[in-house]
């Protein structure tokens, strides 16, 4: 157990910060890019729940909190479950964007947010001005990579900084070092983009749509024909290798980091967890895993593998450590080390030796690792609210099914505190109706389980 001093002050009544010592602990942060998915995160172990605000964040096509009186409730439900509420407001403002990002901020100035995440300079000065008194985080879209960057950020009052992604923990280590008083905060769980600290182009080149507003459209994602050509060949086109769901050149490993959490801890303050357009599902299996990981560290406890392998039971790329616990420098591709022709197939046409003949038009095609690809969902449950009917004296609770059920079906089952099996003992209507079996199509599903439940499990395979 350690201690450290800390600035701390209430937000809704704007207290005067003040000192005080309290049990230091690592925050494990995750979105909730809606009501229910927020509260959710709370519930399975996030201490610090971001959410977007509209118009001002980067990812407002998968925002579903709408308006500023959701947006508060949202806030306020997060606190009521003793949880930390932050906002997302990372835009890069154009001209046109000024004054609506303003009269947003006057907006939210009373939804009593713990802290904003904040990218643009022109934006901490607005933040500071309607919210003088709320924590500021700096966004990873400000690519923040030494510790100068970040004390220069310390010295105008930011509390955290959430470094970019292409960070090494040794770089991170000597961040930490030299400015020790400032919170880092590291991304160990999400899809990874391929562009620099998240600032893609792409979009706004192929369709007008800006990736660094709203309008990201996953094009890294997306089929591509490419061939490459090395500049001291120019009459051999290297065409990489397309399997069942075609060449995804552009599209990057998820990152999971999960086992090796314990290298990252002592270096860091906080640990972001981050996803779009993402099930409950998703949002259940990841929080709890990280939570149980990071708490079976921090507490020396034994590790549950069943609840660990939740990151690989949810939909995922290939899963790689990333920037974070490699060094690129370790992978050269150069021709001393990985010759490209070398790994070659000349579609059954000798090559004719490294300084060859032209090939008559054939291509050479190279060997590629397995395809990141896009994601195929699988079918599953889930139960994402607490809403239930009494019948007989039992409880049953409302669900939402992405496959047909029926009486004695069984499914595994994950709640804040277990994971088991069970199974379906009835299945009612919101009118008391008993139904012999429901499916996606079938509204107000209510079921009665062999395992008591609370409301918002997951019930999965």
């Amino acid at each position: 157990m350690s201690y450290k001093l800390v600035e701390t002050y209430h937000p809704k009544y704007r207290l005067i910060k003040i000192l005080y010592i309290t049990k230091y602990m690592i925050k494990l942060v995750a979105p909730g890019w809606s009501y229910n998915k927020a509260i959710v995160a709370a519930q399975y172990g996030a201490d610090e729940i971001y959410v977007w605000v509209p118009f001002t964040s980067l990812r407002m096509r998968q925002n579903k909190i709408r308006g500023f009186e959701e947006l508060k409730n949202t806030i306020d439900a997060i606190h009521s479950l003793g949880k930390t509420a932050l906002l997302t407001m990372n835009i890069f403002p154009r001209n046109n964007d000024i004054k609506i990002f303003e009269s947003t901020v006057e907006k939210i100035a009373d939804v009593w947010a713990d802290a904003v995440i904040f990218s643009d300079p022109w934006t901490f000065k607005i933040i500071r001005k309607y919210l003088p008194d709320t924590d500021l985080h700096l966004s990873t879209q400000t690519s923040t990579m030494n510790y100068w960057a970040v004390q220069f950020r310390y010295d105008l009052w930011v509390k955290r900084v959430v470094l970019a992604r292409e960070l090494h923990i040794d770089e991170i280590k000597d961040i930490k070092k030299n400015v020790p008083q400032m919170e880092l905060e590291v991304f160990v769980h999400w899809a990874m983009c391929m562009s620099y600290s998240w600032r893609c182009l792409l979009w706004d080149y192929m369709s007008g749509r800006p990736g660094n507003k709203w309008e990201c459209s996953h094009a890294c994602r997306f089929k591509y024909k490419v061939r490459l050509e090395e500049e001291r060949r120019p009459w051999k086109l290297f065409q990489l290798e397309n399997d069942e769901n075609g060449t995804h050149i552009l599209s990057s490993k998820d990152l999971c980091v999960i086992n090796r959490l314990d290298e990252i801890l002592p270096y860091v303050d906080a640990l972001k967890i981050e996803w779009r357009s993402k099930s409950e599902f998703y949002v259940w299996s990841i929080v709890k895993a990280y939570r149980h990981a990071l708490d079976s560290i921090l507490q020396k406890n034994k590790v549950n593998s069943d609840i660990i392998n939740l990151v690989n039971v949810v939909p995922h790329r290939q899963y790689r450590d990333g920037f974070l616990l490699n060094k690129m420098q370790d992978y050269p591709e150069g021709e001393d080390n990985l010759s490209l022709l070398d790994k070659v197939k000349w579609n059954g046409i000798p090559q004719g030796g490294r300084g060859g003949d032209k090939g008559a038009g054939e291509f050479l095609t190279s060997t590629t690792l397995d395809s990141a690809g896009p994601l195929f969902n699988r079918n599953y449950f889930w139960t994402f609210t607490d809403k239930f009917i009494e019948h007989n004296w039992k409880k049953y609770f409302q669900i939402d099914p992405k496959e047909v059920i029926t009486r004695w079906t069984k499914v595994k089952f994950i709640s804040p505190w277990s994971m088991w099996e069970l199974e379906i003992l009835d299945i009612l209507n919101s009118k008391g109706k008993e139904l012999e079996k429901a499916t996606c199509n079938t509204p107000d599903t209510y079921i009665l389980t062999d395992q008591e439940l609370q409301g918002r499990e997951i019930l999965y395979e």
